[in-house]
């Protein structure tokens, strides 16, 4: 009873004073969670090469190995090894494709094949969020 107690406290303090990092760091660990559970043989560079080209394609701007390399200001041969360890036809995971690029036919962009991959773990962070910082977190939310 004492640890719901203190969950509630926790998410008061958190809806007067604005999102702290405790709970950044816990919708993290919830997703690293899923991840170990549900996809025990990802790797940490893949799960964070994912996480990227899925936020990419979410705000309409899709990477290009290129561009994901600039971002993640990572070695192109790194980048291009752990990107294609996602594909299909690369290992067992399967969960990023390349598309053609819309006005460029010798460039692909990257995009995420299995939308049951973003739904699992997006579904932890979000109810670990929930469950820390209640109602407020609805804050986070983007208008589109």
């Amino acid at each position: 009873m004492k640890n719901q107690s203190n969950k509630k406290v926790t998410a008061k303090r958190a809806s007067t004073q604005g999102f702290d990092e405790e709970g950044t760091q816990r919708a993290l660990l919830a997703a690293l969670d899923w991840i170990y559970k549900n996809a025990p043989h990802f790797t940490l560079p893949q799960f964070l090469v994912a996480l990227e080209i899925m936020t990419a394609e979410r705000d309409d701007e899709p990477h290009t190995l290129v561009s994901l390399v600039k971002k993640l200001d990572m070695p192109f041969s790194t980048a291009s090894r752990v990107v294609w360890s996602l594909t299909a036809g690369g290992g067992d995971v399967g969960i990023v494709k390349y598309a053609p690029h819309p006005t460029d036919r010798r460039k692909k962009l990257l995009a995420i094949e299995s939308s049951a991959f973003n739904r699992g773990f997006s579904k932890a962070m979000a109810k670990e969020m929930i469950e820390y910082y209640g109602d407020s977190v609805k804050r986070l939310r983007r208008v589109n």
